[in-house]
């Protein structure tokens, strides 16, 4: 009898051990799960919002200047974001010009006194939102996601280099989901820049309706011609 409750002891030791181990397993699942869970959810949410953010945009600025008068003058942007990886990095190149309208003997004419074609990268970051219906042109209801545009001379960068070398603005990004809106902030302007854009601006997502700002953008400041698209 004491030889087998001898023989027995590591049994029943290894029984505890692995019923230990089974209680703590029970614990520890459902917040797994529950990480688990939210984390696929989080990955499949942000590449869909990620694969929504690639277009065109457009729309009118505050003119930089300076003009011999200021009626009839129109600044704008159009802008083709044209890559947006799963991790929220995206690249592309905008056009910005100011046009001035002028009338010389009776004679209309469009002149394009400043303009520029820029390359850019930049960061947007994503955040879940509760899942519920959103009036698209109600500011207050739209989803608002953070992030950062860098404007940069070149984006072939070597394999060394200081990434402060090559950036020219820096701005801060406001995206309105359900409205396909970017609202732009300068937040630093390097000393080695030459070419000054306005402050601040907003643009919106090319949708194809008439009379949108693309279209009036394109003509008014562009004269229906741009480099980007």
């Amino acid at each position: 009898m004491l030889i087998e409750l001898l023989v027995s002891l590591p049994f029943l030791g290894l029984c505890t051990i692995l019923s230990d181990v089974s209680d703590a397993l029970g614990i520890l699942t459902p917040p797994i799960l529950l990480f688990w869970f939210y984390y696929s959810q989080k990955l499949t949410l942000s590449k869909n919002y990620f694969d929504e953010i690639d277009g065109v945009y457009a729309g009118f600025a505050k003119p930089v200047g300076p003009f011999s008068q200021n009626k009839g003058v129109h600044a704008g942007f159009i802008m083709n974001i044209v890559e947006t990886n799963t991790n929220g990095y995206f690249k592309g190149s905008f056009d910005y010009g100011e046009n001035q309208y002028l009338t010389q003997e009776f004679t209309p004419k469009y002149d394009l006194v400043r303009s520029g074609a820029f390359t850019f990268f930049g960061k947007i970051d994503y955040k879940m939102y509760k899942d519920k219906s959103r009036h698209p042109y109600n500011l207050n209801e739209n989803r608002t996601y953070q992030g950062i545009l860098y404007i940069v001379d070149r984006l072939d960068f070597p394999d060394e280099f200081n990434i402060e070398m090559y950036v020219k603005m820096e701005y801060r990004i406001t995206h309105f989901r359900e409205m396909q809106t970017f609202k732009f902030e300068l937040i630093k302007d390097s000393p080695l820049n030459s070419f000054e854009l306005p402050k601040s601006f907003t643009l919106y997502k090319r949708t194809g309706v008439v009379f949108e700002p693309y279209e009036n953008v394109k003509i008014a400041v562009f004269n229906g011609t741009t480099l980007v698209e």
